[in-house]
């Protein structure tokens, strides 16, 4: 009996073992690099498949409780299960062809070196934007927030003019010049 279960025993290793050997060995072991480079599409001028999407609430406006990006934006539920809007005063969708035309201001938002904050602030959502893929997703998003800091991809980090520089193209010029005077 103990000979039948040191056998099964081994059996299991030698599979395991095979296994992980031949895991190992594949060619597709090696990091690929994402084919997606949105630099080279910048370069380029195609900002073939990306949209930006804006989303902005006034500053100053009082709320009862800080705004959650979901309020913001729209998509959530209510109590009673009821698709709710979004809170925003403004939203815009800009295609890739008006993208092109700002390539430059869109290049140094991406090159922008991003200094991470050792604060955690309280997200009170007034403007978000989002740079999407077709294919590939988000690419880029930016939450502000009254405060001084922003959240840019997820990470809290200290403002930068730019943040708002590139997105101004885009607005009427009354919501851009609330926007500046926020800043």
């Amino acid at each position: 009996m103990q000979k039948k279960f040191m056998l099964l025993i081994l059996a299991i290793l030698i599979l395991f073992a095979s296994a992980i050997l031949v895991g190992c060995g594949r060619d597709d072991m090696n990091a690929t690099e994402n084919s997606f480079n949105i630099f080279e599409l910048i370069e380029k001028g195609s900002f073939d498949d990306i949209t930006l999407s804006i989303y902005y609430m006034r500053f100053w406006l009082l709320t009862q409780a800080p705004v959650t990006l979901e309020q913001l934006i729209g998509g959530w539920y209510d109590n009673t299960g009821q698709l709710i809007g979004g809170w925003y005063d403004y939203r815009t969708v800009v295609t890739s062809q008006d993208l092109t035309e700002h390539r430059d201001l869109i290049k140094q938002l991406f090159t922008t070196e991003l200094t991470p904050t050792k604060t955690e602030s309280t997200i009170d959502a007034r403007l978000y934007y989002v740079f999407e893929h077709k294919e590939h997703g988000e690419i880029f998003s930016f939450i502000a927030f009254a405060g001084g800091n922003v959240i840019v991809n997820g990470i809290e980090v200290k403002d930068n003019d730019i943040f708002y520089q590139v997105i101004l193209p885009f607005l009427p010029e009354e919501i851009a010049g609330h926007i500046v005077g926020e800043q």
